[in-house]
């Protein structure tokens, strides 16, 4: 367990909040998205999905862009 480098640990915790930190933006993007009824909904829901699936689909998933 101790055999791992510290900044090794450090730069792959600070990738996985960051991932996770877009993929919570997208979710808000479109719980938002939701809640308009102007011409501005698909805008935030087709945001909002993609940066879903680029932070949740980068943390989770494994997918590198």
């Amino acid at each position: 367990m101790g055999s791992r480098d510290q900044v090794a640990l450090v730069a792959q915790w600070m990738e996985s909040s960051w991932l996770l930190g877009i993929g919570a933006a997208g979710v808000i993007l479109i719980l938002l998205g939701f809640k308009r009824d102007d011409i501005m909904r698909p805008v935030f829901l087709l945001a909002g999905l993609a940066l879903a699936a680029f932070g949740l689909g980068g943390q989770f998933l494994g997918w590198r862009f």
